[in-house]
């Protein structure tokens, strides 16, 4: 009941903040800025490419998995009723849900691979990596756009190394999906300064691109 009323606090204040930019807002193609240039090759993009393959693979494991009890679909079978449940939600707390539910279900680890959802469930954790990666596929399998979805590199003020972020797009803003907090914070609240974006399309840079 506490996290239920502490969910709908959160929601309600983000009503509040969203209101207060102004609804004739138009939402950028990109959260951030439109400012980014395309990445056509690189090891980054290759390892994208990659996982993009992963998340194909765990798509079709999602059929063939629906009906079997077996081992190796416990993870897909785990994630499907992530994704029913938030299928029976609406806007945003349809991504509230996917958001709390997955950084609740992959165990926190200090670093990783490029893992798939499947993957980050079934093993002994991930990092923001696998969290923005699981949220990203479990939107997509829930019916969200994917031009609506961008997984964002960031760069935190302060600190050395660099974070992935989940960023969706709801109603003409784009809200931050991020492992280290329940909250959907607007991108230009953030305090994140962006470095690359990967959806669909591949990967673009805000900046000179940096290891990841």
């Amino acid at each position: 009941m506490a996290f239920a009323v502490r969910a709908g606090l959160v929601i309600a204040i983000l009503l509040a903040t969203l209101s207060a930019t102004g609804s004739a807002f138009c939402a950028p193609l990109y959260p951030f800025s439109n400012h980014t240039l395309e990445v056509a090759y690189g090891p980054l993009v290759k390892k994208w490419f990659a996982t993009m393959n992963k998340l194909d693979r765990d798509h079709a494991l999602f059929g063939a998995c629906s009906a079997s009890s077996v081992t190796e679909c416990a993870a897909a079978q785990h994630l499907r009723a992530i994704i029913d449940d938030a299928r029976a939600q609406n806007g945003l707390a349809l991504l509230g849900h996917i958001n709390r539910a997955i950084n609740f279900e992959i165990k926190p680890a200090a670093a990783s691979d490029w893992l798939s959802p499947f993957e980050a469930i079934a093993g002994t954790g991930g990092d923001c990596k696998a969290y923005s990666i699981a949220k990203y596929f479990a939107l997509l399998e829930a019916g969200v756009a994917a031009e609506h979805l961008r997984l964002i590199v960031v760069h935190v003020p302060g600190q050395s190394g660099n974070h992935m972020v989940l960023a969706a797009l709801w109603q003409d803003h784009w809200l931050i999906l991020d492992n280290l907090t329940l909250r959907l914070v607007p991108d230009v609240l953030s305090g994140y300064v962006p470095l690359l974006i990967l959806d669909d399309k591949g990967v673009r840079s805000y900046v000179a691109e940096m290891s990841y």
